[in-house]
């Protein structure tokens, strides 16, 4: 394995890179990588020989989120209001969460975070330059995941630290992470297949990215074969960057993890918005709304209503006020596109009332399909993109007990589905073997409950 500098705040660079180099110290002694202007505790195995050399990744070891704090202050995170980290315990599993002991008022910054401890896509890239080509170029050729480039380079530099291990600087962020996860990428087989085809083709989307991200490692030469082989790292680095990795909304392009603000969870709706300074990179929390002492900040993961989602990517439930309809076209034309075919406009709301798009495309991909009826198809298409509510509304009203009846057809055949995933579920006699089960279950019943408010609404409707 060829020697590749790393360890660096500010990210990764080759070898005799002018200004980064890592500054060592005398044994016994908090080491400091200087990169960038920031100044970072390293901490050695001799300096702590409680951690180990390495972050340790079984599913019982300590989260070591006090040594983590330590390295933050040493860093230059300031925290104001006295913003705190607390622990507490969600779906069977340990979690931190922050808030601010005095609250706060709109517009007041609760965090900052400098650059150079800010892990960045595009400057790991830069740095890089031209050494994980080869690897970069697997993930770019793979239909579908030309987004995900920078995630893989988070993903590469997660690795790379892990390699350093008390060494690396980030060596006390890695050590307060989550070892269990209840993400698609963490999921066993079993568990697989209890999900309904829609959050299962999410979760698969996940382990295939996954499994694209292991390929390309095997051309990048600045990582062991153990790691390439290691599937335990492999699903941690994952679940490190898709769970804590955001892209900035600072015009940049980039997508980045700062550490300290990857411990807001996600809310909705959220009280904190990140921002980031587009020189400096520095990064800070600003609050969006008033709080009060001791209530938990949070920031948008985005799709508030797509629950399953946020099952799959970030292995907990959202509690939302609607989720998708689950109503799927595999070639759908462009036509029922326009109408307004997209998922996450496809909304059931928990009240049972439903959104307008899934009563448009579901009367147009009725009618585009009868071939007698292709005039009303052009004019409710054409009512459509012209804003004609009056003829739409017609041509709705017309069709209202067809549409509704092939509405409940599609809640009656996925409640029904769902219903038998669970007897599965609880037929299953070693059920402690498959800790996730609990959460699946409780997507489950908010997914059937939903589903039998809208199934009682449009039956109502259609009476």
């Amino acid at each position: 394995m060829k020697a590749l500098a790393v360890g660096l705040l500010a990210g990764l660079c080759h070898e005799n890179a002018e200004g980064f180099a890592v500054q060592r110290s005398v044994p016994f002694t908090p080491q400091r990588a200087q990169s960038k202007g920031a100044t970072c505790m390293v901490y050695s195995s001799m300096t702590s020989p409680a951690y180990g050399s390495f972050v340790q990744l079984e599913q019982s070891a300590e989260r070591d989120v006090g040594a983590f704090q330590e390295w933050a202050f040493s860093c230059g995170v300031e925290m104001g209001n006295g913003f705190y980290l607390a622990q507490t315990e969600i779906d069977g599993k340990e979690d931190w969460y922050s808030a601010t002991s005095e609250g706060g008022a709109e517009g007041e910054q609760v965090l900052y975070i400098p650059g150079g401890m800010i892990l960045s896509a595009a400057n790991i890239a830069a740095e890089f330059d031209g050494y994980a080509d080869a690897a970069v170029g697997i993930v770019e050729y793979e239909e579908g995941m030309q987004h995900l480039i920078p995630q893989f380079y988070l993903f590469l530099k997660v690795l790379m630290e892990y390699e350093q291990g008390v060494d690396s600087p980030y060596f006390a962020w890695l050590n307060s992470l989550p070892r269990q996860w209840n993400t698609a990428v963490s999921m066993d087989t079993f568990c697989m297949s209890c999900l309904p085809p829609y959050i299962r083709g999410l979760c698969q989307t996940e382990r295939d990215q996954c499994a694209t991200f292991k390929e390309a490692l095997q051309p990048f030469e600045y990582l062991s074969p153990d790691t390439k082989a290691n599937d335990s790292l492999l699903a941690f680095a994952y679940n490190v960057v898709f769970t804590r990795s955001f892209p900035t909304d600072d015009g940049s392009g980039d997508t980045r993890i700062a550490p300290m603000a990857d411990m807001l969870n996600h809310g909705y709706p959220d009280n904190a918005s990140l921002m980031y300074d587009p020189q400096s990179m520095d990064a800070y929390v600003i609050l969006k709304d008033n709080v009060e002492p001791g209530e938990p900040l949070t920031i948008s993961y985005g799709q508030p209503t797509n629950p399953s989602r946020f099952l799959a990517t970030y292995g907990f439930l959202n509690e939302a006020p609607a989720t998708y309809c689950k109503i799927l076209f595999t070639n759908p034309s462009q036509e029922l596109i326009d109408v307004g075919y997209s998922p996450e406009l496809m909304l059931f709301y928990t009240d049972g009332t439903v959104a307008q798009p899934v009563w448009d495309v579901l009367l147009y991909s009725r009618l585009e399909k009868r071939a007698e009826l292709s005039h009303v198809a052009q004019a409710f298409y054409q009512a459509h993109m012209t804003g004609d509510e009056d003829t739409k509304n017609a041509i709705h009203a017309q069709y209202q007990r067809d549409t509704c009846n092939a509405l409940l057809r599609h809640l009656n055949h996925i409640i029904i589905e769902i219903e038998d995933l669970k007897v599965k579920m609880y037929s299953i006699k070693d059920a402690s073997n498959h800790p996730r089960l609990p959460l699946l279950t409780r997507h489950h019943d908010m997914v059937i409950e939903t589903f039998k408010n809208v199934r009682e609404y449009v039956t109502n409707m259609n009476n």
